[in-house]
Order: structure tokens, then sequence, then C-alpha cells
């Protein structure tokens, strides 16, 4: 009964996520939106890892794995993600992204012994696919090439993201999670702010607005 409550708990998070993004970029370009988000974040979670004394990894192959997850997960899935919702609804976004599952049953199917894809898993996935899009059936709506590009951007983040998940499943069951999330923001967030450095300027020149600082503190402290 504990877990389906955090499950609801962790879906009405995940689903609310998507509007504060969308606010959040009203005033923010996307890239920097992301990085700054997970510089945090990691932030954070390293102060509680420190206070917790857990035990880092050691092995050399654990570091590459976190390292090549983090890329997929928060570099290409959460840059993907800003810069594609600055295109698009935040409902549509969601509908996007929920082929997440959809993806990782193709890619567990070829990582995971266990995991291989069966005609009921399929039905399952396309069934909550279907759920989200009527959820927000009000705001699917695409136009013009941006939203088009903007579209296709959330369907590969989902891609990355479910795979940096099959990787993390298959070669990292021994990482301490929170170590993992921790980890793999700090191997996400320094190509995202490179990036927006390079491409959207100084941090200090954006418009802080209160909903700007308001979005990035909740998806830093609660997304």
């Amino acid at each position: 009964m504990r877990a389906r409550i955090v499950w609801l708990i962790l879906c009405a998070i995940w689903g609310s996520t998507w509007l504060f993004i969308k606010i959040g970029l009203r005033d923010l370009p996307p890239f920097t939106f992301a990085g700054l988000r997970f510089l945090i974040a990691s932030a954070i979670l390293s102060s509680l890892i420190l206070i917790r004394g857990a035990r880092w990894p050691r092995k050399r192959s654990e570091w590459y794995l976190i390292a090549v997850t983090g890329l997929l997960q928060f570099t290409l899935n959460y840059g993907l993600v800003f810069w594609g919702e600055q295109h698009i609804s935040s409902g549509l976004a969601a509908v996007l992204q929920s082929t997440f599952p959809l993806f990782g049953l193709v890619v567990a199917h070829f990582y995971l012994p266990s995991e291989r894809i069966t005609t009921l898993k399929v039905v399952g996935v396309l069934l909550g696919v279907f759920g989200v899009a009527v959820i927000f059936s009000d705001q699917l709506t695409i136009a013009g090439s941006l939203a088009l590009l903007g579209s296709i951007a959330l369907v590969l983040s989902a891609v990355f993201g479910s795979y940096s998940n099959v990787l993390v499943k298959a070669y990292g069951g021994k990482i301490d999670p929170q170590i993992l999330a921790a980890s793999q923001m700090v191997f996400g967030f320094v190509p995202l702010l490179a990036a927006g450095f390079a491409t959207e300027g100084n941090p200090l020149r954006f418009h802080w607005t209160v909903s700007a600082l308001l979005s990035l503190m909740y998806l830093i402290i609660v997304g």
C-alpha cells in the first residue's frame, strides 16, 4: 500500500513538472534553465549524501556507467525536453514523453533477459500513452515547423531517457540511488551550462522574474 501511495505522489509530481517548465521558459532560455536546475539539485543531493556518509563508487566501470547515463538522461533527455517545450504545449510534451516506456520496452528486450517484449506489455504501454493523451486532449495541437521540431525533440528525449534507465537497471544495481542521481546530474549539467553560455549568454543578464525563480525552485526541490 505504501509503495502505491509513493507511486501516486510521484505521478502527480512528474505530471506537474511540465507546467513549471513551460512557465519558466517564458523568461529563461532552455539549456541554462535545465543546467541550473541540475546544478543546484546535485549540490543538494550531494550534501544529503555526505550527511548520510554513503560510500561513493570506486570502480571505473561504475563511473563510466554514471557518466554515460548522465549524458543520456540529463544532457540529452532534459536538454531536448526544455528546448522542445518552448514550441509546444506542456500537455503535448507530457503525451510525447509518455512514449518513454515504449522505447524502454524495446531497449530492455536486448539488455534484460527477464524483460522480453510481450503482447500484454505492448498493450499496457499503448493504453498508458492513450490515457495521458486523453488527460491532455485539449492541448494536443501542433502549429508550424518549430512545433514539429519541438515534438520530434520530445520523442528523441524519451529515446535517450529510456536507454539510460535500461543501462542503469542492467549494470548499476549496486550503486546507491541517491549517489547515482547526484553524479548523473553533475555529468549532465556541465554540457547543458556550456551550451547555454555559448548560445544563450550570461545567466546574470537573464530576465529573472518571480515566476521564473519559483519555477526553477519547484523543479529543483520537488521535481
